[in-house]
């Protein structure tokens, strides 16, 4: 596997952190567990690797515990990943992107009332759900050298997929998806920004949002788009304005796109599992 899932734990408490440590190597061996016990720390580890979650207390020696997870946020590698304040604060706020109040980069709150063996076991079922081989992909790209070198990547992955070539057959596919299970099943959508004459990449993802009223967490979707030439810049008002989630330029490399997809599922999965 090209990734190995790692949790973070933020704590000030030694003993806090070597309790937390053990029980989730315990219960977790296969993945690596990275402990800090300063914001410092945990910036730094934010930089250097990508983690699936973080959980952190908010009683730091040398920053705010808010003011932390701002910066954690800032960093390229988990500006989505689940973030987990263990407090005794029982309220529970889902993270809104719209809201400029740094709390809002909390995925939720958890109890710590509810102890170390309870975190432990909330985790490992957050972890569970974050199964990307159980991921379910729409493609949608018309060029066959392009789709012959995406498709087999999500192969060699396990990924499940749906390959189509132009839009119009994409949105007929979800409306059926939609009116079949009442809720989109598909985790991402990956589009071309070229297809058809009748239909754009911009044009599918628009009417995605727009007409189908699925969301960036319903559908998270991924752009591919060509990079752009020497004496011309990327357009990233009209790749985000579109609706997209994230784009990714061609020729894309098997690193990058894997990358993202594993950041748009725990878009989708986050939300699920907050959902209930």
């Amino acid at each position: 596997m090209l990734f190995k899932k790692r949790l973070l734990i933020i704590d000030s408490s030694d003993s806090t952190r070597t309790i937390l440590f053990k029980e989730l190597i315990a219960s977790l061996p296969d993945v690596d567990i990275i402990a800090c016990g300063t914001a410092k720390e945990a910036i730094t580890a934010c930089k250097r690797f990508e983690f699936e979650i973080i959980t952190t207390g908010l009683a730091l020696p040398d920053m705010d515990g808010y003011e932390m997870i701002a910066e954690l946020r800032k960093q390229s590698k988990n500006r989505d990943t689940p973030i987990f304040v263990v407090s005794g604060d029982t309220t529970t706020r889902v993270a809104d992107d719209s809201d400029d109040d740094d709390r809002t980069s909390i995925t939720a709150y958890f109890d710590k009332a509810e102890g170390h063996a309870a975190l432990v076991e909330f985790i490992a079922d957050f972890l569970s759900r974050e199964d990307t081989l159980n991921a379910k992909i729409l493609y949608v790209d018309q060029s066959a050298t392009s789709a012959a070198i995406t498709t087999s990547i999500l192969r060699k992955h396990n990924f499940r997929f749906l390959h189509l070539k132009d839009g119009e057959t994409a949105l007929n596919e979800l409306r059926l998806d939609l009116s079949k299970n009442a809720r989109c099943t598909y985790d991402v959508m990956i589009t071309d920004l070229t297809l058809s004459h009748k239909m754009s990449g911009f044009e599918l993802i628009q009417t995605v949002r727009n007409e189908l009223n699925l969301d960036y967490l319903n559908l998270p979707i991924l752009l591919m788009t060509v990079e752009p030439n020497e004496d011309e810049k990327t357009d990233f008002t009209g790749i985000f304005g579109a609706g997209t989630n994230d784009f990714i330029t061609k020729p894309i490399t098997e690193e990058n796109l894997i990358e993202r997809i594993i950041n748009l599922i725990n878009i989708k999965r986050q939300s699920e599992a907050l959902a209930g």
